[in-house]
């Protein structure tokens, strides 16, 4: 769960005098992209052997450097498919006069078809909620 995420990198950044934290959606975009406006971490050309999705039939969670070549131009490897990445950011949804807060969530996963890879593609999901395609990515904040 988006909770879950939060307090591991809590005690991480306890355990380690760093702070770390989960990205918000524009920093993890921004990682993913770099400073052009490519659609994937490789570039605009879709390549289903950069990425652990649907049609690589995979059917579950691969090493993050198990693709070397989908690697995003600043280096982060595995920002499309595997698992969708909790961010830090988080809107209010209304659901029959109840407010809760949602999580974003980005990335995609390796359930995902090809149009939830994009880098600025994004979900929201309550907090509470527990998938085993979706994980997270911690970040140092300097």
């Amino acid at each position: 769960s988006w909770f879950e995420a939060v307090a591991f990198s809590r005690w991480l950044s306890h355990k380690t005098s760093l702070e770390i934290g989960l990205a918000t959606g524009q920093q993890w975009q921004k990682a993913a992209q770099g400073d052009d406006s490519r659609q994937y971490p490789w570039g605009n050309r879709f390549d289903k052997t950069r990425c652990n999705m649907r049609d690589t039939k995979k059917r579950r969670t691969t090493s993050v450097s198990d693709h070397p070549k989908g690697v995003s131009p600043y280096g982060v490897m595995d920002m499309s498919g595997n698992v969708w990445e909790w961010c830090a950011d988080m809107r209010k949804a209304e659901d029959d006069a109840k407010t809760t807060l949602e999580g974003e969530i980005r990335g995609g996963s390796f359930f995902s078809p090809l149009k939830k890879l994009r880098v600025n593609n994004y979900m929201y999901l309550k907090l509470t909620d527990r998938y085993p395609t979706i994980g997270f990515r911690l970040m140092s904040k300097i």
